[in-house]
């Protein structure tokens, strides 16, 4: 019995530790991001902004030091230039009979989850009460982050201007931090034909398969590729694809066929 009362103590004991210590490597990972991407819509919600819980949600991650953005917002320079400086942010409906039960995410521009809120709930019986009772209460999570953008050691480097990369060789050249690298590849792939979508392009090739689906930026010629580090853009008449990939930015040429 004693034994048993002595390992309780001891769990009892490490278990503060534990999430202390989690709670700190959220805290390092979140401080990278500097925007947040808030959707005009939730999924669990029947029209735009409905309750204005998108709003409100836009409005408690400025509270908390963001720089919160709607998803058809323009973007800024340096969005524009490396889009995994954004979270995507999400809020979950969970599951309950007698209460509403909302929780929030926050996903990287690889869709992998950087942090999730606490669940937030209330009983009131009049939904949009309940909505937004729910929402504040699981960013109370965000109370005990103490969030500061500090950009990551690779997102420092001084990247090139779109309108400059015409002056770039087509072997590799070195950037402003050694370590990353910029290669320029002039021959054009496979052709791609553009099928509008509402707010950009899919690109896809002869099979009818997509290869990247284009955002609009919201500046002319200037496309974010979903899902990927990378921009699209028109250089001297060419559309040309710039990613990064492993700290080494590459551009290539782009055939596009628009439709």
């Amino acid at each position: 019995m004693k034994e048993k009362v002595i390992m309780l103590k001891k769990a009892i004991f490490y278990i503060p530790i534990l999430l202390m210590g989690l709670s700190g490597f959220c805290q390092n990972d979140i401080n990278n991001y500097k925007y947040v991407i808030v959707p005009k819509t939730f999924d669990f919600l029947k029209s735009e902004d409905q309750f204005q819980l998108n709003s409100l949600s836009k409005f408690m991650f400025e509270k908390y030091g963001f720089v919160a953005l709607f998803d058809d917002e323009p973007l800024p320079d340096d969005l524009i230039k490396n889009g995994c400086l954004a979270l995507n942010a999400d809020v979950i409906k969970d599951s309950g009979m007698f209460k509403t039960k909302l929780f929030i995410e926050l996903k990287n521009c690889r869709k992998q989850l950087v942090f999730q809120s606490q669940t937030g709930d209330s009983d009131h019986k009049k939904s949009e009460v309940a909505y937004k009772m729910a929402i504040r209460e699981a960013f109370e999570s965000f109370d005990t982050l103490n969030y500061t953008y500090k950009p990551a050691s690779s997102e420092r480097m001084t990247v090139e201007k779109p309108k400059e990369v015409k002056s770039l060789p087509s072997s590799s050249v070195e950037l402003a931090t050694p370590a990353n690298q910029v290669t320029s590849d002039d021959e054009a792939i496979q052709i791609l034909y553009a099928k509008s979508i509402g707010n950009g392009y899919q690109l896809m090739d002869s099979n009818s398969e997509i290869v990247y689906t284009l955002i609009f930026s919201g500046k002319e010629d200037l496309y974010i590729v979903k899902g990927k580090d990378a921009t699209v853009y028109k250089v001297d008449g060419k559309w040309v694809i710039a990613e990064t990939v492993d700290d080494v930015l590459h551009v290539t040429t782009l055939n596009i066929t628009f439709q």
